[in-house]
């Protein structure tokens, strides 16, 4: 979905926040049904069967619940507009209630079929929803109490005027006139069971029995049916009343259906679309996992082959093709590596003469030796025909121009000269 898309969501979805607050019904279902269609929408209704986790949460795991401050403001939000949706019933907190807990509900099962949002259906997900309805109605309780007026102050609708009632007595005394004597108050109401008490005679003559029933009172088997009829017509009476409160309520939800009727259609018939794709979407197979076969790695490519050792780096000695003789000694070696110097020889002795001055590149060599104790210098400029090594015995591997001048600057010796390589001895 589009950033401007949501942006435009997101202003519809607070208009129709602003409207619900000012108590219109078909404004906070909108409001509803368009936030949960806002999950579905992200993923272009690409939808399948959620598997929520209905593991009780731990109390860390509630703690860290709640710091999810987004989803506790948003719930407080929608509680506070279900408030006032059910301003006129007595139980308006506990109704808010739980249509914000369903509605938190819904939006849990919307993010698992759609995996947006949080991404998962959990139960431990209803915590900070729970704990922003709970907040929100503990504010709008204590926001109550402090608007509400006092008794003496509370205003009354006036109900309208009831048929005059007849003059009750008053209970003023009225006093006799001068010369008359009052008669006697009757006696006080006996106590004890009925039948049992009677009255003494003027003449505190000795009377009936109070355990014994006089003649004139009257049997027993007479008074039974009368008391059993009485609670008769008291419980009818009060079967009356109930019935009639029953029949009063139902009147009274008739008329407000009627008053409602478009409201009561349309949330009838969202009700059961929503109940409808409920079942549909609950139908729906869950999709097969989708099974990624992994590919095959190619194979490693085989490491390049080692660079073959230079004949510049190579260990050994060079014999020239002609070993000449210059002031009675005979030029027989050069060795480059490890130390570069050249090798004279005489009957019964050798010399080997250090190179001062050596260069030695890959593809040419330079040296300069000089021979002190016989006043000779002998000097080398060669090169490669071939950089790496070979085994070859017959194949010349170093072509050079050796000149030998004394110490005057004449020229002794001056020749071309190919060498052949030899390991080391």
């Amino acid at each position: 979905m589009s950033l401007l898309a949501v942006r435009v969501g997101a202003g519809v979805l607070a208009l129709l926040a602003l409207i619900a607050l000012r108590g219109k019904r078909w404004a906070y279902l909108a409001f509803v049904v368009l936030g949960l269609l806002y999950f579905p929408a992200q993923t272009h209704f690409r939808v399948h069967a959620p598997k929520c986790e209905q593991l009780l949460p731990t109390m860390h795991v509630l703690v860290l619940s709640l710091h999810n401050y987004a989803y506790i403001a948003l719930f407080a939000g929608f509680y506070w507009m279900s408030w006032v949706q059910f301003r006129r019933s007595d139980a308006r907190g506990i109704w808010a209630l739980l249509a914000t807990l369903l509605v938190g509900v819904l939006v849990e099962i919307a993010e698992g079929m759609t995996m947006t949002g949080r991404g998962h259906c959990r139960v431990r997900d209803l915590v900070p929803d729970a704990a922003g309805a709970l907040g929100a109605a503990l504010l709008l309780a204590v926001w109550s109490r402090l608007r509400r007026k006092p008794a003496y102050v509370r205003l009354v609708r006036p109900h309208p005027a009831a048929a005059p009632h007849a003059a009750a007595p008053t209970s003023r005394a009225v006093v006799p006139p001068r010369g008359v004597v009052p008669p006697r108050p009757p006696p006080p109401p006996p106590r004890g069971l009925p039948g049992l008490y009677v009255p003494p005679p003027p003449d505190f003559s000795p009377g009936p029995s109070p355990v014994m029933p006089s003649a004139d009172i009257a049997p027993t088997h007479e008074v039974a049916p009368r008391s059993v009829m009485a609670a008769r017509r008291a419980v009818v009476q009060r079967l009356q009343a109930i019935l009639g409160r029953f029949r009063e309520m139902l009147h009274r939800l008739w008329m407000t259906i009627r008053r409602r009727r478009r409201a009561v259609v349309v949330g009838g018939i969202l009700l059961a679309l929503g109940g409808a794709g409920a079942f549909v979407i609950l139908s729906l197979p869950a999709p097969a996992p989708v099974v990624t076969q992994p590919t095959e790695a190619p194979p490693p490519e085989p490491p390049p082959p080692p660079p073959r050792p230079l004949q510049s780096e190579a260990e050994g000695y060079y014999e020239p093709s002609y070993k000449f003789t210059v002031s009675d000694r005979r030029f027989t070696r050069l060795t480059l590596r490890p130390q570069p110097f050249v090798t004279f020889s005489r009957t019964g002795t050798r010399d080997e003469v250090g190179c001062a001055d050596a260069r030695i590149s890959p593809a040419a060599v330079h040296l300069r030796c000089e021979f002190e104790r016989v006043g000779i210098v002998v000097t080398i400029e060669g090169q490669f025909p071939s950089r790496s090594v070979t085994s070859r015995l017959d194949a010349p591997v170093l072509n050079a121009l050796v000149t030998v001048t004394n110490t005057r600057g004449e020229t002794l010796f001056r020749a071309r000269e190919s060498f052949y390589w030899h390991e080391p001895d």
